[in-house]
């Protein structure tokens, strides 16, 4: 059972006497700069019609900055070239970017992929995936404006593949304490037809259904080893988010992760272990007689067939049936209720399952046809071996199918008995435990996230009341019980990003002396909080004359582009906006 926390403000970072912004007319400073090459957006195909593609598509920012070093900032173009931008050069007439790295193509077509995506784990080190199948592990030495060093790929993975479309959400490099090796953490992130998601427990448990939710959120916790100078891999988790995550980040170092997602939601696979409950060994060891059967089977000179009992409604989605060569699985719903070695070898590719008003029948097909199978589970004493179906059938009220019926129906639930499914949570997930740890409600909506300080997890900032709070996941060296902190606050931010229908992207600089939203097309709107001290702008209160500098004030732009706005990027002094053939520098603040 996860821990219940409070997301708790901080009081000192709260203005209870905030009156708003004033407008002001003040021009600001844009450059524009034409790219090296184009950007490329990629948009979903006609198969990609969930709103978790629309969302993972439409909201990716091309823009990526670096939380080792604020003098430069990244894109990746159309021909998936790696470019890096020193942004001090953007107030002069010669930009400089520069190509650090390009990215293999091994495919032609990119359709149904991802737009590419980069992610820095340490301070000369990155992964990078162009949005198929492959995750490449990048050393990219110091970077800095005057480093000239091009970028080396060390290691490229197919593991989290199959050629399915991901995005790396975040990552993060760590060193043992002796120095002696190095685990590199990714998230991945997919949206995967339930059909086609591997698990080890069945999906139904998270209610999923093919009707309802054929697609579902996939995050993949990937890690790597660096030991001798050589990258492998070491492990994989996937967790199944069916309603949607808003947020992942690995928290340091490298052992739970931080998700904002509405329930349910949890662990379907991991590389190291089973985490569907295991047959129980009294279950398994107990003697013939005392046995009740589980499941009946029957043999012919060909094949084998096996018959088990569930409840008449169950679905496809409630079981997990793995059939290999010399093994049968059957997991229904998050219990295992087949596990073992098969008494000879089977013809996996001819051999097949069915499932039909709660009876799964298999149909194995012997590799050895002279063989007569004795038993079909190796010290499995649960079944019981039959001359046909119509015997088989005498057997089904002994059989220990699992499929209880519920105590209630869904019929007698009533209104006020439903759970509400769009109530999002902070979620702390334990990678050595595979459980989560920690839980807040969320009282108010995600509004963005935003990049800390190095070696951090991203922080989020949330509506409270009319303002966006900044909160920070703390890592898990604290000796103190894990929570969010609150850093920072971004004074009715909550309340003007709600009135910004065409708003694309929220960002907001590391010192947060501003907020900017940006629309699809051509406005931006930068709300500079009371403490920013930005441009010689000096206000006067009229009824006294006085003169006011710090004040909070709102200014609007309009960029001149007809292009969709694909990043965005706030430093401490500039506001940075990509389009498909332009990157926009608007001096916000002077150094």
């Amino acid at each position: 059972m996860e821990q219940l926390f409070e997301l708790r403000p901080r009081k000192d970072l709260l203005d209870p006497t905030f009156e708003g912004y004033k407008l002001s007319l003040d021009s600001l400073p844009v450059y524009k700069h034409e790219v090296p090459v184009a950007v490329e957006h990629l948009k979903p195909n006609e198969e990609q019609f969930s709103f978790q593609h629309v969302k993972t598509f439409g909201l990716h920012n091309h823009l990526i900055d670096d939380p080792w070093s604020d003098e430069v900032a990244f894109f990746i173009s159309k021909d998936l070239q790696i470019f890096k931008i020193n942004l001090h050069s953007l107030v002069s007439q010669s930009p400089e970017f520069k190509s650090v790295w390009q990215l293999p193509r091994h495919l032609e077509s990119r359709d149904g992929w991802f737009n590419a995506s980069l992610s820095f784990a340490g301070p000369e080190l990155a992964v990078v995936t162009d949005g198929g199948g492959v995750l490449h592990i990048v050393d990219t030495g110091v970077r800095t404006p005057a480093n000239s060093h091009l970028w080396q790929a060390k290691f490229s993975s197919e593991d989290l593949g199959n050629s399915e479309p991901f995005k790396i959400t975040h990552s993060m490099l760590n060193t043992t304490e002796s120095n002696q090796s190095e685990t590199l953490s990714v998230l991945a992130l997919k949206v995967e037809s339930i059909d086609k998601v591997e698990s080890q427990i069945a999906l139904s448990v998270f209610g999923c259904s093919e009707k309802e939710t054929p697609f579902i959120n996939c995050l993949e916790w990937v890690q790597y080893e660096h030991v001798d100078g050589h990258w492998s891999f070491k492990q994989l988790k996937r967790l199944a988010i069916p309603h949607g995550l808003d947020y992942a980040s690995i928290l340091s170092p490298g052992k739970a992760l931080c998700l904002i997602a509405r329930e349910p939601l949890g662990i379907i696979f991991d590389s190291k272990k089973n985490v569907a409950a295991p047959l129980e060994n009294n279950e398994r060891m107990q003697d013939e007689t005392e046995t009740k059967v589980a499941y009946t089977w029957t043999e012919s000179p060909e094949e084998v067939t096996v018959w088990m009992t569930f409840d008449k409604q169950t679905s496809k989605h409630d079981l997990v049936v793995k059939i290999e060569s010399q093994t049968l699985k059957v997991v229904y719903k998050q219990q295992t209720y087949l596990d073992g070695e098969l008494a000879h070898p089977i013809s996996v590719g001819s051999s097949t399952w069915t499932l039909l008003d709660g009876k799964l029948e298999f149909i194995l097909s012997k590799v050895d046809k002279s063989l007569s199978w004795n038993h079909l589970i190796q010290s499995d004493l649960r079944g019981r071996k039959v001359l046909d179906a119509e015997t088989a059938a005498d057997y089904e009220s002994q059989a220990e199918g699992g499929g209880r019926p519920p105590v209630f129906s869904s019929e007698q639930l009533e209104e006020c008995d439903d759970m509400p499914m769009d109530e999002s949570c902070v979620f702390r997930f334990d990678g050595e435990t595979n459980k989560f740890t920690h839980k807040a409600i969320l009282s108010g909506q995600l509004l963005f996230f935003t990049q800390s300080a190095p070696g951090l997890a991203p922080a989020f900032c949330l509506r409270h009341d009319v303002d966006g709070l900044i909160w920070q996941p703390m890592g898990d060296e604290l000796e103190q019980s894990w929570g969010c902190l609150h850093t920072a606050a971004l004074q009715a931010l909550g309340y003007i990003q709600a009135s910004k229908e065409q708003r694309k992207f929220t960002v907001a600089p590391p010192n947060m002396t501003y907020a900017a939203l940006c629309d699809a097309f051509s406005h931006v709107y930068i709300y500079r909080q009371s403490n920013c001290t930005s441009t010689g702008v000096e206000m006067v209160h009229r009824p006294t004359g006085r003169r006011v500098g710090n004040i909070a004030r709102q200014q609007v732009l309009n960029i001149d582009s007809s292009e969709e706005c694909l990043g965005a990027l706030a430093t401490n002094s500039f506001l940075l906006l990509l389009t498909s053939s332009s990157l926009f520098s608007i001096r916000v603040n002077s150094d």
